[in-house]
């Protein structure tokens, strides 16, 4: 897709989640939303997150933006039955605040519980030791954590379902060659069998099209999330 040039003025208000399903294969039904940053503008524009980050990281307000996210997350779920995801990065990892935000609006525990925080697998690779401090810290509140784009990046796997995460995302590409690349199927089989033993979850990711679906419903995969569902929606009424 290509990178709109952002003309229009807006306010880190403006940034809003939108909410896309991840999937419960076995029960077809919803499991949890991820919750992803969209720009909308005063004109109605609407813009990824990879076409205005680099504004909110030129001006340093990517705290504030998590912060901005979660509080309108967490006020769109307080009365929904529905367990739901946001992301964080590095710089929200080191963050001590991050603890105190979770704390702040998660001092019920039952809500805490439909709660999980996502982490790319190149942060968590690279950061293994500062990963499983942070797993300790929100695991004591009731929230979980997701690891993400698994697959994408090299990196001691094992190491991290080691840890006692909530789930992890396989990376849509592995899965679509699976039945062609023996390596990749080598590969997703080992983290399949892995995370199994350690009870964590996985997600197929980016499942954009029905072929790459059945190749997830012959593999011991509960869940995914793609396209071939829902593309990331305002309002779950559009889901």
């Amino acid at each position: 897709m290509p990178i709109r040039e952002i003309t229009d003025p807006f306010r880190l208000e403006d940034i809003v989640p939108y909410f896309q399903p991840i999937v419960d294969l076995q029960h077809d039904r919803v499991w949890r939303y991820e919750c992803l940053a969209r720009l909308v503008t005063p004109s109605e524009k609407v813009y990824l997150p990879n076409e205005f980050l680099y504004l909110i990281e030129r001006h340093n307000h990517v705290q504030q933006l998590t912060e901005t996210m979660f509080h309108q997350s967490a006020r769109y779920f307080a009365d929904k039955h529905v367990c739901w995801n946001i992301n964080v990065d590095l710089s929200d990892l080191k963050n001590p605040s991050l603890l105190n935000l979770l704390k702040t609006h998660l001092s019920d525990p039952a809500a805490a519980t439909k709660v999980s925080i996502e982490v790319s697998a190149k942060t968590a690779m690279q950061n293994i030791p500062l990963l499983a401090e942070v797993v300790g810290r929100v695991q004591e509140l009731g929230v979980g954590v997701f690891v993400d784009n698994v697959g994408r990046v090299p990196g001691n796997i094992k190491s991290l379902l080691a840890m006692p995460l909530r789930g992890i995302k396989l990376d849509g590409g592995l899965i679509r060659q699976y039945d062609t690349n023996p390596a990749v199927q080598e590969y997703v089989d080992y983290v399949c069998e892995q995370a199994a033993a350690h009870k964590v979850s996985v997600i197929a990711e980016h499942v954009e099209d029905t072929t790459t679906l059945e190749i997830v419903e012959r593999l011991p995969i509960h869940y995914a999330q793609g396209f071939v569902f829902s593309t990331p929606k305002p309002s779950l009424d559009n889901i």
